[in-house]
């Protein structure tokens, strides 16, 4: 199953025409770089993910233009009015883009550290980061022969359970390339059938 949903975020950074491993390697980049390229990498998926959704190559350069996060018109909304994002994945992707936000309007924030931010946040702030970043992260995880639930590893573990929860909303959107093609095919037929004279027997 990991196997299978990694090998969809590599499908999709093909389509993308990032480096080959660019999703593996974000894992070591600092915690600023991290936020800042994953956002990036959303926002890249979700308008090709629309386009071929829409089946609308002419308005790659618009869609791109649009906002990520806009609550009623930004690409996240679009893709969860087609069903391509669940509404736990859409806030997750908004949660990203928030915190991307608050790090690129303050150059001092280039020293951002995930342990530094979980450590400042209040137990409601807490709960929100585990439901985000642990969102693809199993209920129990098994760590040097010691069971961890997840609340405490996603606390422990910010940037590994995000990387996870992120590969996984990826592996989703990918999914969306093929039910795309499903659709048009879908389209085709129907248009064949509608100009097949039917038989009168």
């Amino acid at each position: 199953m990991i196997n299978n949903l990694f090998t969809d975020v590599c499908q999709l950074e093909s389509r993308l025409g990032l480096p080959v491993g660019f999703y593996e390697k974000l894992l070591k980049e600092d915690d600023w770089s991290f936020v800042i390229k994953l956002n990036a990498l959303f926002e890249a998926a979700c308008t090709h993910i629309l386009v071929v959704r829409l089946n609308a190559f002419e308005l790659e350069e618009s869609i791109a233009n649009l906002d990520l996060a806009q609550s009623k018109s930004g690409k996240i909304s679009f893709l969860r009015s087609l069903g391509a994002l669940t509404s736990e994945q859409a806030g997750i992707l908004r949660y990203i883009a928030e915190l991307r936000n608050k790090l690129v309007h303050n150059v001092t924030n280039v020293t951002f550290s995930f342990s530094e931010y979980v450590a400042a946040l209040d137990k409601n702030q807490l709960m929100k980061l585990t439901e985000n970043f642990g969102h693809g992260v199993v209920e129990t995880v098994r760590l040097d022969g010691k069971v961890i639930l997840r609340e405490k590893f996603v606390v422990k573990n910010p940037k590994l359970s995000l990387w996870y929860t992120a590969a996984e909303i990826l592996a989703c959107l990918y999914l969306e390339v093929d039910l795309a093609g499903l659709i048009r095919q879908q389209k085709v037929l129907d248009e064949i059938v509608k100009l097949t004279p039917r038989s009168n027997g």
